[in-house]
């Protein structure tokens, strides 16, 4: 039985499938929820400079689309009676910061969505998903 689910947002159409389904899993088991956001405050230099807000405007502003994302999760936990607290997880490669909060926060289940590519396709792009499931030994419910 699961206590405390993750659920790894970024804010995106994709993300958003895997709520409804941390939601039902935290009602059914009677577990908690974790909702967090990772980002990457020190991105590829160069694209900044061409930023008229600078790296400090631009750092705030992915840090406010995260707080938004992980809010967004926490709201529709709300409403359905779900305890949810939220967490912003800086680093630089995605996987390793929901891994990290998981850790720190002791989860035992993590719910996330997929594209579900497969092939070159995955292979280019990356996964973040199947980095999550290859560096975990907690059960990840994939959500397609």
């Amino acid at each position: 039985m699961f206590k405390h689910i993750l659920i790894p947002t970024d804010g995106s159409d994709l993300a958003q499938r895997a709520i409804p389904v941390a939601l039902e899993q935290a009602k059914q088991q009677g577990a908690r929820l974790t909702a967090v956001s990772v980002i990457d405050l020190y991105p590829y230099i160069g694209a900044i400079e061409v930023m008229p807000t600078g790296i400090e405007g631009w750092q705030e502003a992915i840090r406010g689309q995260a707080e938004a994302a992980v809010q967004a999760v926490a709201d529709a936990a709300r409403a359905a009676g779900v305890e949810c607290n939220t967490a912003v997880q800086e680093d630089t490669l995605a996987w390793r910061g929901m891994l990290a909060v998981a850790e720190r926060e002791h989860v035992d289940l993590i719910v996330m969505s997929s594209h579900g590519r497969s092939g070159l396709g995955s292979a280019l792009l990356g996964s973040q998903t199947a980095r999550v499931l290859s560096h975990t030994r907690l059960p990840v419910l994939v959500v397609k």
